[in-house]
Formats: structure tokens, C-alpha cells, sequence
């Protein structure tokens, strides 16, 4: 895709859709679930790529233009941003703006505005959620606005084809509460969230068909009251599958919970750290675990007495660890997330700043 300079013939082979659509969706399926690290800073982002056999050390790097979102937020009251990701595409928003970043392809775009940016603070704010389609290779964006009485209004935007946000309908029928600060999951072309009503639930979001669903989950594993450990349990995907971590006991009982939902039902699981690693030497926390490779999850832990971010990861098959370090790291990681390249190109969506 880069050399298609070499004559006008080949430029006009790579430049045709049907060809763009293969290569796309076998570099997609090539590089998804890849064990690669991205660590999310206050202002810029690093790639961390753990070392071979024959290194002694694993590696960290910059990554270039992926922080120019932050260059153009500047002046906006609320700074506090939240990174959603699918597939090799992030979607980072806050109160007031959205914008898809391909750290591949190093490009930026925002999406087009819609009034209901304005809303908020004023009752009403948006949840914004991307999610993969690997049978059509299509990625959407789905914002959604909550009010008292649930989820209101939704839309969707089909990165690449719609020129606007389409209103997929009306949902006041419906009694979601889908919190914006707990992130989604997309898996195999389904997007999870959280949802706090008056039967707590999973909301799932269909990408391919546009069409809301829940799943109703175990309400004993967080207590009497679920908003007590708000931040102490999190969605993850556990080999295709998914599965809902849960530490709020981990500081009484070093107990760390983990469901997986499979053929209609969740199983139960429960594990903790390696021997020697007690709670008081550890800070769980949902925007440093993220899953790693198939069935891996990765616990990222920063020591404050050190520059040293030690990475856990547990098997879930096999019930056992390993750990590496990262040395040199700086002090200031907010989250991480597993990263597989994808080379789609976001030239043609939205605008390279955003729009007042």
C-alpha cells in the first residue's frame, strides 16, 4: 500500500475498492489478538513489546502523533478523557468531543458533530462505544445519550461510508442506565457495557444489525450494593468469550473473581496472586487490566517505590502466572489495552480538528 507509486497499473489495482476490502480484512484477521501493549500516559502513549528469550529487558516506546488529540481539546472544560478500543482503533472521548485515532496509520480524525455534544451538563451525557464487524469488516461508533429514565436516543456512524450520524431509534421503552465511566468490549462484532437499572444488567449492542439486547447477570458477586465497588470489577474478554473481573474483596481476601458467560450461563472462577504478593504490595486498578493474547490477562502494576511497571499475566487455562518488568517507565500510566495493528485509513472520516 505504500509503493503503489511504482506505475500508474499497479496504482490503479490498490486504489480499487474490492482489493482494499481483501487486504484490510486478511491484515485484520492476520494481526487480531496480538500481545502487544499500549499504555496510555497523561500526554503521550508508549507501545510495550515484551522482551524475547535472548533480550534482557522488555522495551517501551513513544508512539509518534498519537497524542495530537490532546493538542486540540485545549480550552475544553473537561479534561478527563475515556479510550475505547476495537480492533486497532481507539475511540477517545470526553463530555465534549470524540475522535478516532489508528495508531498504525498515525492519523486523527473527529467525527461529525452532533448538538447533543452541547447537552451535557445540563442532565443528559453521552456514552460512546466502537465495535468491530469482521464478517462485513466494518468498524461503527455508537453514542448514546442516558437520561433518568434510561437510554433515551441513540446513534450510529459507519467509519468510512456515513457522511453523518444516522439515529438508529427511540429507546425510552427500554430502562438502561449505561454508565459512561466504566469502558465497553467489543467482541466478534458485540459491544458490552455495563448497565445500572433497576435489574442490573449487560447491555449488548449487535454492530452487524444495530439492535440493543441484555444479559442479565449474577447481582450476589457485588453485593447489596453494586455501586459500593463501582471501580473494583470490570468487562474482559477471555478467549472470545465474555467474562466480568472482579477484585472488591482482593485487599480482605486476596480473592480475585472471575465470570465467564458461555452457552447462556456464567461460570465462576476464582484465583489470586503469586505467593510473596499480598495485597498491600499491590493497586488493582480496571484502567491497568486488560487481557493478553487468548487466554491471558495482564495486570499492570507500577511500584512507588521504583520506575519499574511489573506486568502480571495469568493463564486462565491453566491457572498459573508469569511476570516481566519494564524498566525506566514514567510515573504517570492512566491505562493499557491489548493492540493489534489494522492499516484502515481515516482520511475520509470526519475532519482532522474538531468543530466548535
Amino acid at each position: 500500500m505504500r509503493f503503489k507509486c511504482v506505475s500508474k497499473f499497479y496504482d490503479s489495482i490498490v486504489l480499487e475498492p474490492n482489493f482494499v476490502d481483501l487486504h484490510l480484512s486478511n491484515y485484520s484477521k492476520v494481526n487480531r489478538g496480538d500481545t502487544k501493549l499500549i499504555a496510555i500516559l497523561d500526554d503521550v502513549s508508549c507501545s510495550v513489546k515484551e522482551h524475547d528469550e535472548d533480550e534482557n529487558a522488555t522495551k517501551f516506546y513513544q508512539i509518534e502523533n498519537f497524542n495530537n488529540f490532546y493538542d486540540h481539546i485545549i480550552g475544553c472544560w473537561d479534561y478527563y478523557l475515556r479510550f475505547e478500543y476495537d480492533n486497532g482503533l481507539f475511540c477517545i472521548w470526553n463530555a465534549k468531543y470524540i475522535a478516532i485515532c489508528n495508531p498504525a496509520t498515525r492519523e486523527v480524525r473527529y467525527p461529525p458533530y452532533l448538538k447533543c455534544f452541547d447537552v451535557f451538563p445540563h442532565g443528559e451525557e453521552f456514552v460512546c462505544s466502537i465495535g468491530f464487524e469482521p464478517e462485513e469488516n466494518k468498524y461503527k461508533v455508537i453514542l448514546t445519550i442516558d437520561t433518568n429514565d434510561g437510554l433515551s436516543r441513540a446513534w450510529v456512524l459507519t467509519l468510512g461510508i456515513d457522511k453523518s450520524w444516522r439515529e438508529m431509534i427511540q429507546y425510552a421503552e427500554h430502562d438502561y442506565y449505561i454508565t459512561p465511566y466504566r469502558s465497553g468490549i467489543c467482541i466478534s462484532g458485540i459491544i458490552y457495557r455495563f448497565c445500572y437499572s433497576s435489574e442490573y444488567c449487560i447491555v449488548a449492542f449487535d454492530v452487524k444489525s444495530e439492535i440493543f439486547t441484555r444479559i442479565t447477570t449474577l447481582i450476589e458477586l457485588f453485593g447489596n450494593n453494586i455501586h459500593e465497588s463501582e471501580f473494583d470489577y470490570m468487562l474482559i474478554e477471555v478467549n472470545g468469550k465474555l467474562g466480568i473481573l472482579n477484585f472488591s474483596k482482593f485487599w480482605c481476601t486476596e480473592n480475585i473473581h472471575l465470570l465467564i458467560f458461555e452457552g447462556g450461563k456464567w461460570e465462576h472462577q476464582i484465583f489470586q496472586f503469586p505467593l510473596g504478593w499480598k495485597p498491600n504490595n499491590i493497586y488493582l486498578s480496571t484502567y491497568k487490566i486488560c487481557k493478553y493474547g487468548g487466554e491471558e490477562i495482564v495486570f499492570a502494576i507500577k511500584l512507588t517505590s521504583s520506575d519499574v511497571l511489573l506486568c502480571f499475566v495469568y493463564d486462565v487455562k491453566n491457572n498459573s502466572w508469569r511476570r516481566f518488568e519494564v524498566q525506566e517507565f514514567p510515573d504517570r500510566t492512566r491505562s493499557i489495552f491489548t493492540y493489534s495493528e489494522s492499516l484502515f485509513p481515516l482520511e475520509n472520516i470526519g475532519t482532522i480538528h474538531h468543530q466548535p
